[in-house]
Parts: structure tokens; sequence; C-alpha cells
């Protein structure tokens, strides 16, 4: 994990010493400036996560905003750790508890709070409060696709979360837009999702009409254990890969001395004894490419024989 320790000077520094000298480094592309008088290191800003920097724009304007602000949404996902589609908004998100209606500032958007009951922890840094696990997930549901939402639903289910305990969050909500939305999402999350990848190729799946699958189902052969599927359709026999490009090409997700052509070998062999299993009909795989285009996803599909549908909510992506 990449530390952004957050450097202050600008209008921060009474001198105007430092601060000139920051601005030089910012305009240099040494700096990265979060807000006026708040700066990171260029290059630990380069090496960061998309939710380390959004963390550290979270720091930045914190002694600049009033106590009662309760950071949430999309900021509070970053705290929570939850995955995110590409980079977080370059606002902090905070919800007003004075507010009936929601303001964009130059750096932080308000969200209203007015007669809403917050569920709240505090942040042990600062002491700043942010909305818990259940209430963030609710609010990234009603107001992002379900490409954010589901992802981030699968990890709280992950962490303890009951669905039961989500959908009396978002019916005690007075929303109307994005509020069918958030059910989809819902409906669609699993703890048992594999990754953040495969949540969204979960989606996807859906969005084509695909039958719902079961996760991570395993599959067993004469010789033992053949491995964990990401998708398993039990009543068309078809089994259904997502190859993320990282189990290749990522050392971290290989056993020591196992080379990128030794996990291509294995799961090669893998799928064959797949293919061998009484129960197993079809095979297919699919990647990130076919997540991103339908057209491209429901050949694997038809190539598999999986039937498909229209959904009737399909307006809510």
């Amino acid at each position: 994990m990449t530390r952004l320790t957050i450097i202050r000077g600008g209008s921060a520094d009474t001198s105007g010493r430092t601060g000139r000298a920051q601005r030089s480094a910012a305009d240099a592309g040494q700096l990265i400036r979060l807000v006026p008088g708040r700066f990171v290191d260029a290059d630990d800003w380069r090496r960061a996560t998309p939710g380390e920097r959004h963390i550290a724009r979270i720091k930045a304007v914190h002694d600049g905003i009033a106590d009662r602000l309760v950071v949430s949404h999309a900021s509070a996902a970053a705290l929570h750790g939850l995955p995110w589609k590409g980079e977080f908004p370059d606002v902090v998100e905070v919800i007003d508890p004075l507010r009936a209606t929601s303001q964009a500032l130059t750096h932080v958007r308000k969200r209203p709070g007015r007669g809403r009951r917050l569920r709240t922890q505090t942040m042990v840094a600062n002491g700043r409060r942010l909305t818990d696990l259940v209430s963030t997930v609710v609010d990234v549901a009603i107001s992002h696709e379900l490409r954010i939402a589901v992802p981030a639903l699968d990890v709280a289910l992950q962490c303890g979360v009951s669905k039961r305990a989500i959908r009396d969050e978002l019916a005690s909500r007075s929303a109307v837009h994005g509020r069918h939305r958030a059910g989809v999402a819902i409906d669609l999350a699993d703890a048992d999702s594999g990754s953040a990848g495969e949540s969204v190729a979960r989606v996807a799946l859906d969005e084509v009409g695909a039958p719902r699958p079961v996760l991570q189902q395993e599959f067993r052969d004469g010789a033992g254990l053949i491995g964990r599927v990401d998708f398993w359709f039990p009543e068309h026999g078809v089994v259904l890969e997502f190859d993320g490009r990282s189990k290749y090409v990522d050392p971290a997700l290989r056993a020591a001395g196992r080379s990128s052509a030794d996990v291509v070998v294995a799961e090669k062999r893998r799928e064959d004894r797949l293919r061998r299993h009484p129960d197993v009909r079809a095979v297919g795989r699919f990647g990130a490419r076919e997540t991103n285009d339908a057209e491209s996803l429901r050949a694997v599909l038809r190539a598999t024989g999986l039937p498909m549908v229209s959904r009737s909510y399909h307006h809510v992506r």
C-alpha cells in the first residue's frame, strides 16, 4: 500500500516561502496539488491505487470543511476499501445533515441529509464520521451503475453484511431516482463472487439475458478435485469461465516457480477434465473485452447453447 503524505504549503504557510516553492514544484510536475495549500509527491501519486489517491483527497479537504459533514458515497467506499471501476471521483462526497438539496463545490460534493437517519462510524485518523458499510453500499447502489454497485455489494456480503440489512436500509430511503436500479443490484449481489472482475462479468451476463449462474461450483472426477468454476448453469450443463488477465501476468497470483506458460498449460488440462465431466455439456470462456461488447458476449453464450431472454428492467443500466 502506498502511503500518500499530505504536504502543506501555499496559503497554509503564512511566510509564503514554502508556498512559492511548492507551487513551483507543482508547476514542474514534482508535486500534485489536491486543493489550495495541500500537495502530495507526484511519484507516490502515480504509484498509488485509485482508492489510495481518493483517500488523499479526503485528507486534503478534512480541516477545511465543517465538522457536521459526513464522508459518504464514493468517498466512503474508498475508505471501506470497496472495489471501484476506474478512478474515484475527483471531488470528495459528503452528506450534509442540514441540507435538503445537493451542492457542488470545487473539491466537495454535498449530498442532502436533512431528515435522514445516518448510520455512521468514526475515522481513526481524524475523528470525522463516515457512513457505515451498509449505508455506503446502498448509497452507491442508488447513485451508480450496476457495474460499480454490484462489486461493492459483493464485498459487503463477504464482510458479513446480510442482504436483509441492505434491503432494510434501501427501504428506509426516500430516494425515487435510482431506487429500482439499487434493488436490481442487490438481487444480483452474491458473496461467492471470486473477484471484482467476475462481479462485473456477472452483470454483463445479466444484461444480455443469461440465466442466473451458480458461483464457484466445485467439480471432481476420478482423479480428485478438478477445481471451482466461475459460473455454472446446472440446468443447461454449461460452465463459463471469466479470464482475468492478471492470473496469467501477475507473478503474485502464481505459485512459486510457476511461469505464465505453466499457468496456461494447467488451465488447458483443467478445462479438458471439465469437458469430460458427465454433468458438463459445454465450457465457454470470456474476458474483459466481451463484458464490454454485448454482441461478442452473446456469441460466446450461443456457442455454448445457453439461452438468453430480454430482461424487463434493461432500462436501469
